[in-house]
């Protein structure tokens, strides 16, 4: 008996948020959240927070014995708090209490409420990522005085951590979208405050300072300042001005040293004023240190759309010397510094594979400092200069004259994109005539100019040479699919036949391998050679295989 087939809906993102809040909405009318407004409340106008504000509110946490048990308040009823607001981003980062969010956009800046609302909606809420008040069960019953004191909105604001904890307002607009990240160089101006109890930004006790002529100075990642601050900077584009909301614990230094004070004891947040003046690019191209990139002169354009990060020609001038010397290996400038760049094709081995990674991540007019390890400079290569011995690092002052922009291939004529695919798959025939390192290349290349090819030949030339990779890398499925789309386009085309043969019979699939072989062998006379060695070898394969079976089949017996 077949079984009724389901007609249960698909839920999406959309329904599920949709689900949400019609249970809140219900939740709400049966009593999850009630509000009562406090004596001393003094809403102004009639806007309130919405979703992505920034909020800085006075919070004090109640038993419902009206026992106080936490606040943010200097004083309440004999409880001590640092006097300084709390601080979130509703609806985003570190999700706060939902009622506490669900409170705060019913109310009006300067409005002070008292709210009692079930645990769900408080600290034992499923998103909840704030803890209650130490010694107290998340589920336990609360009353939540709130004092609205004032936002930022959401236009202005933004999350600066993956812990969610630090929030960023930005004051000037950057000169670019490029943020650092390690190992990045940077020079920042802080001003470092204890926010102040009004929820205004910029108006609290200042306990640090940058003097205006002695930014801090420092690389990502190398543990001079703490964890909060450099999470603000990383968020910061050259020139960019803005105010970061941190947690105290993010703004202590990890240990003696560091360029950042500690904050005053008894707080829960500071507040950053900061300034990104520059930032000077450094990359680990290998992610594991063998090739470095310290860019020293900025160049043209914008990072990364003015770069050339796709395979083509490009114009440089570059100094070779040994690493840690001043020996120069190799100058393309001259002995007069008055040489021509000179031009090569980014994908093709023409330079050290140093070289080719780091000009792909310049903009022209750049120059950086590329240090490398020798198997990404000169070891196994032809071109390597005389001096340098094998087994040497190698730094390359390296800068990007210009390059040739990539044309929209849509944009092309079927003319230019004819041109274009068989320079390309001129290009990856060079590569794979390299050796086996060089396979992945090839197929790059291959596979570029499949996309623009139109004719069938064309197209049924790259998937052969895609197959022929897979092939060579034992990927023998992947070697079979290509062979069936090759066939499609031609049926009788005598490398896709004798490719899919070659890889039936690695799949053990005879038959079917030896048909195409005679098939091959029919269409194509002069590859009768190469047929009937793949069909000794094949045999030879399957009698092995066969043998293989029947000892193993006579063990299994004995048993």
């Amino acid at each position: 008996m077949h079984e009724a087939p389901s007609f249960e809906p698909e839920i999406d993102d959309l329904d599920a948020e949709q689900d949400r809040k019609l249970r809140e909405l219900e939740d709400l009318h049966s009593g999850a959240i009630r509000k009562g407004a406090l004596p001393d409340s003094r809403p102004e106008g009639t806007k309130s927070p919405q979703d992505g504000d920034l909020v800085y509110f006075h919070l004090t946490v109640r038993r419902e014995d009206d026992r106080v048990v936490e606040t943010t308040r200097l004083s309440e009823s004999g409880v001590e708090g640092s006097g300084v607001p709390r601080a979130f981003v509703l609806g985003e980062g570190l999700r706060a209490p939902r009622g506490w969010e669900l409170a705060l956009y019913d109310m009006k800046k300067g409005e002070k409420a008292r709210f009692i609302m079930t645990p769900e909606y408080g600290y034992a809420g499923k998103d909840c990522r704030v803890p209650p008040p130490a010694g107290c069960a998340a589920d336990a019953a609360f009353v939540f005085d709130i004092h609205l004191v004032d936002w930022y909105g959401k236009d202005e604001v933004r999350v600066a951590s993956d812990d969610g904890d630090v929030f960023k307002r930005s004051l000037c607009e950057a000169e670019t979208w490029e943020t650092p990240r390690a190992p990045f160089e940077v020079e920042v101006t802080c001003t470092a405050r204890v926010p102040s109890s009004s929820g205004r930004q910029g108006e609290g006790r200042t306990y640090f300072s940058t003097p205006p002529d002695q930014p801090l100075c420092f690389a990502i990642g190398d543990g001079q300042v703490p964890s909060g601050f450099e999470d603000a900077v990383c968020s910061l584009a050259k020139l960019e001005r803005a105010i970061v909301s941190c947690p105290a614990a993010k703004a202590r230094p990890k240990g003696p040293g560091g360029l950042v004070p500690p904050p005053p004891d008894g707080i829960d947040r500071v507040e950053l004023e900061l300034q990104l003046l520059s930032m000077l690019q450094v990359r680990d191209m290998t992610g594991t240190g063998e090739v470095t990139k310290r860019r020293v002169i900025e160049g043209r354009g914008e990072f990364p759309v003015d770069c050339p990060l796709e395979d083509c020609a490009v114009r440089v001038h570059y100094k070779a010397t040994l690493a840690g010397t001043d020996k120069v290996l190799h100058d393309t400038r001259g002995p007069d510094g008055a040489a021509a760049p000179l031009e090569f094709n980014t994908g093709m081995d023409e330079v050290p594979e140093a070289i080719d990674m780091a000009v792909r991540l310049m903009t022209p007019g750049e120059t950086s400092l590329v240090r490398t390890a020798a198997r990404y400079g000169y070891d196994g290569r032809g071109d390597r200069p005389e001096g340098c011995p094998e087994g040497a690092e190698v730094e390359f002052e390296l800068q990007l004259v210009d390059f040739d922009k990539q044309p929209n291939w849509h944009a092309m004529s079927a003319d230019d994109k004819l041109a274009r695919a068989h320079a390309l798959k001129d290009q990856g025939n060079a590569i794979f005539r390299t050796g086996p390192a060089q396979y992945s290349r090839a197929a790059a290349k291959w596979a570029k100019a499949l996309k623009l090819a139109a004719a069938s030949r064309d197209k049924v030339d790259c998937m052969t040479n895609l197959a022929l990779v897979a092939q060579k890398e034992r990927r023998f499925t992947d070697c079979f699919k290509w062979c069936e789309k090759a066939l499609r386009e031609v049926t009788d085309h005598p490398k896709a036949l004798f490719r899919r043969a070659t890889a039936n019979a690695a799949l053990m699939n005879y038959e079917a391998a030896r048909e195409d072989f005679e098939q091959c062998k029919q269409v194509c006379p002069v590859m009768a050679k190469d047929v009937d060695r793949e069909l000794v070898l094949m045999e030879k394969q399957r009698r092995e295989a066969d043998a293989k079976h029947k000892r193993s089949l006579l063990g299994f017996l004995k048993k």
